[in-house]
């Protein structure tokens, strides 16, 4: 009986689970890595081919309405956005594609879906959500975004 006494008391006396602690709200900017620095250039809105080397406003669609050749590596979800784009590499090398939100990447050359050698976060508070690098050779190329969560994504493609 004394032990599911103690028990109890240690119990309540126990500190309460905290709360979930919210993101820091950033007060100061911080610069895009290496390679990276056109981020904070984001010129207009596009349709047509992503320039290398130039932040670019895109604006998804609801993957329901996108035709994805090949299928995406990761099936998006009913209710996500998505878009097919082309770009042109002129020097052949390792290139990064820096999002400030979460989606799939798939590059896709000669009608296959490339791998990608390298993946990361962008640093807090630097406005990139994810970088993915890939090795490519100079050519055309289609990129395929698939499963965001909102419509308006920020994008540069960079060689590294």
């Amino acid at each position: 009986m004394i032990a599911v006494l103690l028990a109890l008391a240690l119990q309540s006396a126990a500190p309460a689970p905290s709360p979930a602690v919210p993101a820091p709200v950033c007060t100061v900017a911080v610069a895009p890595p290496a390679g990276l620095e056109a981020w904070n250039t984001i010129s207009a809105v596009t349709t047509g081919p992503i320039a290398i080397g130039q932040g670019t406003g895109l604006m998804l669609q609801p993957v329901a309405k996108v035709v994805f050749t090949p299928t995406p590596n990761r099936a998006p979800k009913p209710g996500t956005f998505g878009g097919v784009y082309q770009f042109n590499v002129t020097t052949a090398g390792t290139y990064r594609i820096a999002l400030d939100a979460g989606a799939w990447i798939d590059v896709v050359g000669n009608g296959k879906a490339l791998v990608s050698t390298a993946h990361t976060e962008g640093a807090p508070c630097s406005g990139i959500r994810k970088i993915v690098d890939f090795t490519l050779a100079a050519g055309r190329y289609t990129l395929q975004l698939s499963g965001a969560k909102e419509a308006p994504m920020r994008i540069l493609i960079a060689a590294k």
